[in-house]
C-alpha cells in the first residue's frame, strides 16, 4: 500500500473530462481574435515554477479580486465551490475530473460564466459556461486561496509569454511580434474534442507518443504511461534513438539533468508540467497553434522554501512507509497494496513545516485513507495525530485509534 512513484505525489487538478464536455458547453473559438485590446504585462508569483504554480489575480465586474491558478492542462476555466453563490442559479450539471483524486468522476453544477478581467482588461472566452470544484486542496499546497482555475476556453485566445527569469506574463501580438527571440517552435496538436495543447514528443526523448503541455502539473517535471516509464527507470535497459534514462530528460533531442518524472496510468498522453517549462522562455502561440521554447537554465529552478517543504513531505511519507512495514499504520496492514493520492500542510505559517495530512488509497478500496503527522521542531522525529479514512465524495467514514 502507499508507493510513491516519483519524489512527491504529483497535483493535477482537472482530468480529460473537462476537454471532452468542451464542445457541449462552448461555441468555436475565435480564429482571429482581436489583438489590439492586450492584457498588459503581469507580474508571476515569486515561486511559480520554483515549486509553486502559476497563479495570477482576476477580478470579476464588482471588482472583487480573485487568485486564479493558469492551467493549460483544464479544458474549462472553473471557480472554486466558495463562489457558488455569487454564480447565480445553476443551469445543469456536468461529469467531470475529481481534483483530488485523479481518475475519479464527479458531478458538478454549472452557471453562466461571469466576466473575468485582468487588469481593466476583458478576456475572451468560448462558450457561456463555467463550473465549480472544491479547490480546498489546492488552497492548501499553495499557502493562500485559490478561487478558480484559468482554462484552455480562455488562453486559447491569446499568444501568451512565460517569462521565468523577469517573472513576467506578456499577452503579445503575434502578427507584430519579433519571433526571432523565442527559440524552437512546436506545433501544437489539437482536436476538436479536446482544446489542450499537445506535443509530438515526451522527456524520454520518444517521438510519437503526444505530450500534454500541463502548467498545472507539480511538482515533478512531467509523467510518462506506464510501459515509457517502466523504461526510463530500468538503468539496465537498452535504449536506441536518443532516449534517456533517470534522472535525465530528454526534449527534442536536448538533454537535461535532474529531471523528475511520475508514472500515470493514463491512455491519452504523456505530460510535461510547469517545472520543467520554467527551465525556458515559453511562448504559447495558440491562435496560430505553435509552442516556442528557448532554454534559459540548464537545471530545474528551485525555491529554497518550497524545496524544504518537498523534504519535510518526504520525511513524512518515509515515516508513514516505516509504519506500515511495521503492521503499525492504523487502517492498514504490511502486505496492502496502493499509492498516495494528495498531501498538504496543515499550518503554512510554521517556520518549521510542523503538520501535514497524507492521503492514500488501497488496491480494489474504494476508501480514501488520512494520516496526520506532527512534529515539534525542523529535525525532529514526526508523530502521528490522526488517522481516519473517507468515502469518495469525502465523508468520514470511520477515525482509527492512533498508537
Amino acid at each position: 500500500m502507499f508507493s510513491v512513484p516519483g519524489k512527491l505525489k504529483p497535483i493535477h487538478l482537472i482530468s480529460a473530462a473537462i476537454a471532452v464536455c468542451l464542445p457541449l458547453l462552448c461555441s468555436c473559438a475565435t480564429q482571429n481574435p482581436n489583438r489590439s485590446q492586450l492584457p498588459a504585462d503581469v507580474t508571476m508569483n515569486q515561486d511559480a515554477g520554483r515549486g509553486d504554480f502559476l497563479v495570477i489575480t482576476l477580478r470579476l465586474e464588482n471588482g472583487e479580486e480573485l487568485p486564479f491558478l493558469v492551467d493549460t492542462g483544464t479544458g474549462l476555466t472553473l471557480f472554486d465551490k466558495s463562489m457558488a453563490p455569487q454564480l447565480g442559479k445553476k443551469t445543469g450539471d456536468i461529469s467531470m475530473g475529481n481534483p483530488k483524486h485523479w481518475g475519479q468522476y464527479i458531478k458538478s453544477d454549472l452557471y453562466l460564466a461571469p466576466n473575468l478581467y485582468l487588469g481593466n482588461d476583458l478576456l475572451k472566452t468560448s462558450g457561456t459556461n463555467t463550473t465549480t470544484v472544491d479547490l480546498s486542496n489546492l488552497s492548501f499546497v499553495t499557502g493562500h486561496p485559490i478561487k478558480g482555475i484559468l482554462g484552455m476556453n480562455t488562453l486559447e485566445h491569446y499568444c501568451i509569454q512565460l517569462d521565468f527569469d523577469a517573472g513576467k506574463i506578456r499577452f503579445l501580438d503575434d502578427e507584430k511580434a519579433d519571433q526571432k527571440n523565442w527559440g524552437k517552435a512546436f506545433p501544437i496538436l489539437a482536436n476538436e474534442a479536446d482544446s489542450r495543447p499537445f506535443v509530438a514528443q515526451n522527456l524520454l526523448g520518444a517521438q510519437g507518443p503526444l505530450s500534454l503541455i500541463d502548467s498545472g502539473y507539480m511538482p515533478a517535471d512531467g509523467w510518462l504511461r506506464e510501459k515509457s516509464f517502466q523504461q526510463w527507470t530500468n538503468l539496465a535497459a537498452t535504449l536506441t534513438n536518443g532516449e534517456v534514462h533517470s534522472p535525465y530528460g530528454v526534449f527534442a533531442g536536448e538533454k537535461y539533468p535532474g529531471v523528475s518524472l511520475d508514472i500515470q496510468y493514463v491512455h491519452d498522453a504523456d505530460g510535461i508540467g510547469l517545472s520543467f517549462l520554467a527551465r525556458h522562455l515559453v511562448t504559447f502561440d495558440f491562435p496560430k497553434h505553435t509552442l516556442y521554447l528557448k532554454r534559459t537554465s540548464a537545471n530545474r529552478l528551485v525555491s529554497k522554501d518550497k524545496e524544504s517543504a518537498h523534504l519535510a513531505v518526504e520525511s513524512a511519507i518515509k515515516y508513514l512507509l516505516q509504519l506500515k512495514n511495521q503492521n503499525r499504520l492504523p487502517g492498514a496492514s504490511k502486505s496492502d497494496e496502493g499509492q498516495l493520492t494528495g498531501c498538504h500542510f496543515n499550518h503554512n505559517d510554521s517556520p518549521y513545516l510542523a503538520s501535514v495530512t497524507i492521503d492514500g488509497q488501497k488496491n480494489g478500496d474504494s476508501f480514501f485513507y488520512h494520516y496526520t503527522f506532527t512534529r515539534t521542531a525542523k529535525d525532529n522525529l514526526w508523530k502521528l495525530q490522526k488517522a481516519w479514512r473517507t468515502d469518495t465524495q469525502g465523508h468520514v467514514v470511520e477515525e482509527y485509534s492512533v498508537p
